[in-house]
């Protein structure tokens, strides 16, 4: 397995997409400083799922994204896919079948980050699991960036143990036992809280039983209760029932008596029906000989209109032929013109024609002539390219020099950094023992106060979880007696609903035609009055049956269809009639029932001249001051007239009062409105009471947790303090390690300055060549520039020679379009004659035909108006034949308004029998909802109950039953099923233990298993690597040893420490040895790893940079002795590694900012790099 190349857009200064392949085994990857070279391995450990900006140079993850430069706009997305060839199989799995494989990460500047596995999209965790136990990784040993040869070698022992476990391929088993501990900890948490919430069950249990036990005594009496509750429900509704029997016999009397005043106005109305047809025949005639009168006026209107049409047509068309005439005459000239203009054209064309031969003779010569300029051109820019060439090869030659220098003082400023570094770390040095054990020993102090503290609120937490759960109970108890108060308001507002819709007519036999008009649903009279108080009754009495007038509008085509009303009848109004106020004075010392009364504008005409009186004996002092058509009525609705009087029967006028019904409803319906304002107050009450518990619980976890995290701190700071004496022992070996490698960078920094020196000169030369290649240019760019002016002047030539031929070809172009349109007109003119020669001939054969004598027509006219004179005389008689028929209906129908009046008085009767049947109705449906809200066996009810039962002895027993209910006191009615469930819980809470505690032995034996697994990889690993360290470091240092120690027995968690000793000197920590000395070693570190457990690949990032010319030629021995089994791509400036690579891939920025690969040719940069030598 190899990584055979990188996709890079938008990475950093990597803007466009760029491809950098990796053919062969060492590749080397060449630029300038600061051109992107180090980007590339940015984005490698960035696609293998790096999450820290500052690990990848940044400050943020969108850092990684193009921000734009100079020339270039910030892009918005950075995309890395890497490309692997896994055509081997190394990567097993479910990936071994896949000859390739493709990672990529992308990501916006909203830091939406997306990871694709060979196209589809994955997590992060997907890529990770992938890579597990190959050697790579966002940070693992595979690659080497610059700084990390550093990092490795300071790195501390539990550190450089982390690289270790890479190699082995235990970071999966680290990762499993991290995971088992996890689980662990969520075990005995939970089993913690289990152990909480078994012992509140049990409490709970306890407390539970005596309400439980109550709780079915209360359900006895209440089944009791029930019972007796049903069973005088029965009662109610047996007389109810009975009372509804009398009450129909009474309804089928007056009903008898309203259909024989209903026989006689049907008789009236069938003698109505014989006078409306004799008077549609009388106007049916009337109609004909109006019709007859209007042909004849027609017809002699349009006699008159044929005289008067005769006459204006023969003038115009005496008009018409002398315009044609002179028409001819304008058309004949035209054509004349027009023939002499075509020939004028024809010899337009014969001259241009030659014209334009000659010229395209003349655009043939300069176009030759533009060519031969041309090639002259041609040749000498050529000569300039090679000069160009030459003057290229000079600059890159300074840029490589340049680069070398810039490269050579960044290696002196690092070292003059670490020279700084080093002086600086000293100084921080401790020069003493400065223990810090009082601070420690505070810290745990103070951290041991704390647990203290915390035990106490835990304890406080659970005293107000009991009282909150206290408080949830009682609130319950308030929301159930709340809805039962409100169960009951709103069957009685029901009830009066229904009586009130049967008053105001919305049932009866009148719904099913109001259904086919639509006029179902519409408001009624009555639902639109309000009244004064006290004043219903009257309002009642004197509108009657008009409270259930419908509103409605057409009312002229309602009444059209009354035909289709099976039975009954219906009063409709106009609701949007704007209708005039009560009419006339009041009666002296009497207000009018009007001025109590505010609704639609048909009240005041309806209550026209009603007065109303206190009393009876008020309204008969006043009856003789009323005028025609006014009368009075009292307020318990006796209605008085001159010479009548209207009363109302005590059980009618209560039972039928509407306006009273609809105050109690809208009472009820505010009733409705507190009672489920306190059901909603109760219900929240009792979910903040049940939220607050959930507060108190979660606060009573997190007091938990904290209480943990405490224990956890104390036991972090006891072994800090342990470790501190340590610490102290390790700062004076850092000591002199640090003097040490302070010698060592003075040496180097001396021998740099030299090399800087040798590189200007080569510089110097390079700009030297560079300056002579622009002297030999100038005489060439003159014979350029003398080129191009022949060129521009020929092109010049040919471009006036050319529009002098369009122009000719447009004048020819445009001569023939103007003798094509000539042929046309002429050819028009010519039809356009013949036409007006035509149409000359029709218009005098026209005027020839008009013969026709005005004197017949006149005769025509006079007797249709003889005629005309006949016709009114019959029209005369007809309309009188009307007139009577007219008076004979009329008299008619005031003996039809009489007998409906009679009809009216009966169906009132009726309809008050009605309305005491439709309350008595809606009582009986109230009880039986009552019933039926008991949810009892009725048959069984109706059974049991005695013939001799009374109601008042079953309303005291009911009263009894429910004292005996109240003594009990509050009732928790879940007590019951609380019981049951808390038992079954706590069983399932007993499983639950003993599953969780089996559930920690197994986890804690899967812990020692893999501890066994991981001491044994560990123990493989750190023996291979450290035979490799002591076999590689002797090549790379040409002599000397090394080897790894453990600083701890306990495999598990020892760190591991390089021992080294180069030629000539002592064993020693390898911290104590010189920045080259140290890069070999980790060199040697690193590659000891890949010779255990080969990575697909390896990243070096100027890793040679701080070795000498003889421990470089090594360094590359060995790189190439490891590359049939390692890929190798490393950053190098150094010429002997570039001469190592099999391959070189060029970096450039030559657009400022933006970073592009360029080909390099292996010989040249070889021939270059010995060049410099």
């Amino acid at each position: 397995m190899r990584l055979s190349k990188i996709r890079l857009t938008g990475f950093k200064s990597f803007v466009d997409a760029t491809p950098v392949p990796f053919p062969g085994g060492i590749t080397a990857i060449v630029g300038p400083n600061g051109c992107g070279k180090s980007n590339i391995i940015d984005a490698v450990r960035w696609v293998m799922g790096e999450s820290s900006a500052r690990h990848l140079r940044g400050g943020s993850m969108a850092d990684v994204i193009f921000s734009g430069s100079g020339s270039r706009k910030p892009v918005g997305q950075a995309s890395i896919e890497l490309v692997f060839d896994n055509s081997d199989g190394a990567l097993g799995g479910q990936y071994a079948s896949f000859s390739e494989i493709s990672v990529r990460r992308q990501v916006n500047r909203d830091g939406q980050s997306a990871y694709y596995l060979n196209g589809t999209r994955c997590r992060r965790r997907d890529i990770t699991d992938v890579f597990l136990g190959t050697g790579l990784g966002p940070r693992s040993y595979s690659i080497i960036e610059q700084g990390t040869i550093s990092r490795l070698i300071e790195a501390k022992p539990e550190e450089l143990r982390g690289y270790l476990e890479e190699a082995a391929g235990i970071s999966l088993y680290k990762e499993r036992r991290r995971e088992t501990e996890r689980r662990m900890r969520d075990t005995r948490e939970n089993l913690e809280r289990l152990e909480d919430v078994r012992d509140e069950v049990g409490r709970q249990l306890e407390k539970l039983a005596k309400q439980a036990e109550t709780a079915e005594r209360y359900r006895s009496l209440k089944g009791e209760e029930r019972q007796r509750r049903a069973e005088l429900l029965m009662l109610r509704i047996r007389g109810l029932e009975n009372s509804r029997a009398e009450l129909a016999r009474e309804l089928a009397e007056r009903n008898n008596a309203l259909e024989s005043r209903i026989a006689e106005q049907r008789s009236v109305e069938r003698d109505m029906e014989s006078l409306r047809a004799r008077h549609a025949e009388d106007s049916d005639a009337l109609n004909e000989i109006q019709g007859r009168y209007y042909q004849i006026g027609s017809d002699i209107a349009r006699i008159e209109q044929r005289i008067s049409h005769r006459r204006e047509l023969r003038e115009s068309s005496a008009r018409e032929l002398e315009r044609n005439r002179e028409a001819l005459e304008r058309t004949e000239a035209e054509l004349a013109e027009d023939s002499e203009k075509k020939a004028l054209l024809v010899e337009r064309l014969a001259t241009l024609e030659p014209e334009l031969t000659a010229t395209d003779t003349e655009l043939e010569d300069a176009d030759q002539k533009a060519r031969e300029a041309r090639l002259s051109l041609d040749q000498a820019r050529e000569q300039l390219d090679v000069l160009n060439e030459r003057r290229g090869d000079a600059e890159r030659q300074a840029e490589v020099e340049r680069a070398r220098i810039e490269q050579l003082e960044a290696r002196q400023t690092e070292r003059q950094r670490r020279q700084a570094q080093l002086a600086a770390e000293l100084d921080e040095l401790p020069g003493g023992d400065n223990s810090p054990g009082s601070g420690l020993e505070a810290e745990i102090a103070q951290l041991t106060a704390s647990r203290a503290e915390l035990g106490q609120r835990l304890e406080q937490l659970d005293a107000e979880r009991t009282q909150a759960r206290e408080h949830i109970d009682t609130t319950r108890t308030a929301l159930d007696g709340h809805r039962e108060a409100l169960s009951e308001v709103r069957a009685r507002h029901t009830s009066l609903e229904t009586l009130q819709a049967a008053a105001l007519g919305a049932d009866g036999e009148v719904s099913d035609w109001l259904d086919r008009l639509g006029l179902r649903g519409a408001p009624r009279l009555g639902e639109g009055i309000e009244v004064a108080p006290g004043w219903e009754r009257a309002l009642e009495a004197v509108l009657g049956d008009a409270l259930q007038a419908i509103a409605a509008s057409d009312l002229e085509t309602l009444a059209a269809r009354a035909e289709s009303l099976a039975g009954g009848q219906v009063m409709l109004y106009d609701a949007g009639a704007e209708l005039p106020g009560a009419p006339g004075a009041a009666a002296a010392g009497l207000s009018t029932l009007g001025s109590l009364v505010s609704g639609p504008a048909l009240i005041h005409e309806l209550l026209a001249g009603v007065h109303i009186a206190e009393d009876t004996e008020t309204a008969s002092r006043h009856l003789s001051a009323l005028g025609p058509g006014q009368s009075v009525v009292t307020r318990d609705g006796r209605w008085f007239g001159p010479h009548w009087v209207r009363v109302r029967s005590e059980e009618t006028a209560e039972g039928a009062s509407v306006l009273a019904r609809g105050r109690e409803i809208e009472a009820l319906a505010g009733q409705i409105a507190e009672f489920a304002s306190a059901v909603t107050d109760a219900e929240k009450a009792l979910a903040d009471a049940e939220s607050a518990l959930t507060t108190i619980e979660a606060r009573r976890t997190e007091q938990q947790e904290a209480i943990a995290a405490t224990e956890r701190d104390l036991a972090g700071a006891r072994a800090r303090q342990e470790a501190e004496a340590e610490r102290a022992r390790e700062q004076h070996r850092r000591r002199e390690g640090l003097v040490q490698e302070q010698a060592d960078l003075q040496s180097a920094m001396e021998a740099a300055d030299d090399e800087v020196r040798a590189a200007r000169d080569r510089l110097e030369a390079a700009l030297t060549d560079a300056e002579a290649v622009d002297r030999s240019r100038a005489p060439l760019e003159e014979t350029a520039e003398e080129a191009r002016e022949a060129v521009e002047a020929a092109r010049e030539h040919t471009e006036e020679v050319r529009g002098r031929r369009q122009d000719i070809a447009l004048r020819i172009e445009s001569a023939q379009t103007a003798r094509g349109s000539l042929d046309e007109a002429i050819a028009r003119l010519e039809r356009q004659k013949a036409q007006l020669e035509s149409r000359n001939q029709e218009l005098g054969a026209a005027l020839d035909e008009v013969s026709d004598s005005d004197e017949t027509l006149e005769a025509e006219r006079q007797s249709l108006l003889e005629q005309r004179v006949a016709v009114e005389t019959e029209l005369a008689e007809a309309r009188r034949r009307l007139e009577d028929a007219d008076a004979g209906l009329r008299e008619r129908d005031q003996q039809r308004s009489a007998a409906e009046a009679a009809v009216s008085e009966l169906r009132e009767a009726a309809e008050s029998a009605r309305y005491r049947d439709y309350e008595i109705e809606a009582r009986l449906q109230t009880q039986r909802e009552q019933l039926d809200g008991l949810e009892v066996d009725v048959a069984a009810v109706t059974a049991a109950l005695p013939e001799t039962a009374d109601e008042a002895e079953w309303e005291t027993e009911l009263e009894r039953l429910d004292a005996r209910i109240r003594r009990l006191g509050p009732i928790n009615l879940a007590a019951i099923d609380e019981h049951r469930t808390l038992s079954e819980r706590k069983g399932y809470l007993d499983t639950q233990q003993a599953d969780l505690t089996e559930a920690l032995d197994t986890l804690q034996t899967a812990i020692q298993r893999i501890d066994r697994e991981t001491r044994a990889r560990f123990r493989e690993t750190f023996d291979k690597v450290n035979a490799g360290l002591q076999r590689l470091f002797p090549r790379l240092f040409g002599g000397g040893q090394a080897y790894l120690e453990m600083t701890d027995d306990d495999l598990l968690e020892t760190g591991v420490t390089i021992m080294a000793k180069p030629p000539g000197k002592r064993i020693t920590n390898i911290h104590l040895l010189s920045g080259g000395e140290k890069a070999l070693a980790a060199v040697s570190l690193v590659f000891a790893i890949f010779e255990l457990n080969p990575a697909p690949f390896c990243m070096l990032d100027e890793v040679d940079a701080p070795l000498d010319e003889a421990n470089v030629g090594r360094f590359c021995d060995l790189l190439r002795e490891m590359s049939s089994r390692v890929q190798f791509i490393v950053i190098t400036h150094n010429k002997t590694t570039m001469e190592s690579a099999s391959h070189l891939a060029g970096v450039t920025m030559a657009e400022p900012g933006v970073s592009r690969l360029v080909a390099v040719d292996v010989e040249a940069a070889v021939e270059m790099a010995e060049a410099d030598t």
